[in-house]
């Protein structure tokens, strides 16, 4: 369980604002796997949610699927900020959160991101006006931040409790600097000393998670009390399910099969498909297929016909043709049912029998020419 101000939520897992990947479709696919405590939304730019530009609509768009909501707001102090942070709160928002940590230029360029680390007296003064701009709504402001804009530079500790004085519930801290970017290995001792810097509010732990045991390892060295997972859930969104399995229970539980994997994508194309429309549906797995590849053994064939596919039912039919057991594909997913994948007594598939169920399905890909056209022989995950 973790609290952020008056917000509380089972979980202590959240999934980060991932710039360009972390919208509505996605954020409702990782909570229907489980364990997500709470999600936020790609980077808002406070100027364009204010003028009701469509893309940060589309970038803000929620549903009730989609609750607990924290929205990213990005800027400077000569920014409307506290102004967009009352606009969010009306749009949904249980959590409002300051970014003061991200490396892309675009962001940092216009001096907010990562920029914001390196004047804390006006980035101080900033956040203290969006709390007081919200405070009447009872709803938490948190700041991300990283350990500093480079090596010689580390202001994070200093920063995080400053912002505590302020009235910031949380802190969500990268433990790298704006210079590595995405470089080297996050640095333990450097979220450390966030965690001993602050009097009682929480600290949450961001980089380099992208299996379990690297959750619960950051939690237990550093004494963060929650963990942020972005990238990491790019290419299993199921990595919050089985960290919070391992949380609970002390063992992760079955790394899901090659047909359960299968299962997740044909899930996400249906939310895109649902909540954006199949032109938007198409493009986004014509990218995101190579993410999901990564951890699914040889292949190469699915990922070049869902990259080239200009249909969802296109990328529907090749999903089909790589099940393990195509002519008796199962109605749903194990994985939307916590429990009785906990319950489960299936063996743990390594990654090896994953690559081996994709050499099966490949061989089989090869050879067979039939397609099953009728909506009943389609699989069809389970909404929950």
């Amino acid at each position: 369980m973790l609290s952020i101000g008056p917000v509380t939520f089972d979980q202590p897992l959240l999934l980060a604002p991932i710039a360009g990947h972390c919208d509505l479709p996605f954020r409702v696919l990782c909570r229907e796997l489980g364990g997500v405590g709470l999600a936020s939304t790609d980077l808002l730019n406070c100027h364009s949610i204010l003028r009701g530009s469509p893309r940060a609509m589309e970038l803000a768009a929620t549903d009730p699927r989609d609750e607990p909501l924290c929205m990213q707001l990005y800027g400077n102090d000569r920014d409307p900020l506290p102004e967009a942070a009352r606009w969010a709160v009306d749009h949904g928002a249980a959590v409002i959160d300051i970014n003061m940590g991200c490396p892309v230029d675009k962001v940092a360029k216009k001096n907010g991101g990562s920029l914001l680390l390196c004047d804390t007296d006006r980035t101080v003064r900033l956040a203290e006006r969006i709390v007081r701009a919200v405070e009447p709504t009872g709803v938490p402001v948190t700041a991300k931040v990283r350990l500093g804009w480079d090596r010689s530079c580390i202001v994070a500790p200093h920063l995080a409790r400053r912002l505590e004085s302020v009235g910031i519930q949380a802190v969500t801290v990268h433990g790298r600097t704006t210079e590595q970017r995405f470089r080297g290995t996050v640095d333990l001792d450097g979220i450390g000393e966030v965690v001993a810097a602050v009097d009682a509010i929480p600290v949450i732990g961001n980089g380099d998670i992208t299996e379990p045991h690297h959750a619960t390892d950051m939690m237990r060295y550093t004494g963060c009390r929650g963990v942020m997972i972005g990238r990491g859930a790019m290419r299993t969104p199921w990595i919050f399910h089985r960290t919070d399995r391992l949380l609970r229970t002390g063992d992760p539980g079955p790394e899901p099969t090659f047909a359960d994997k299968l299962q997740v994508i044909r899930r996400h194309l249906d939310l895109l498909v649902e909540l954006r429309g199949e032109g938007a549906a198409v493009q986004c797995l014509n990218k995101r297929i190579s993410w999901y590849g990564k951890t699914m053994g040889h292949i190469k064939p699915l990922k070049e016909a869902i990259r080239l596919a200009t249909t969802a039912d296109a990328i529907r039919d090749h999903l089909l043709d790589w099940m393990p057991d195509h002519t008796d594909c199962p109605s749903d997913c194990e994985l939307w049912r916590p429990s009785a994948s906990a319950a489960s007594s299936t063996v743990p598939k390594s990654p090896a029998a994953n690559g081996a169920a994709a050499q099966a399905a490949s061989s089989r890909h090869a050879t067979r020419q039939r397609r099953f056209t009728g909506t009943g022989q389609r699989f069809h995950p389970s909404s929950r």
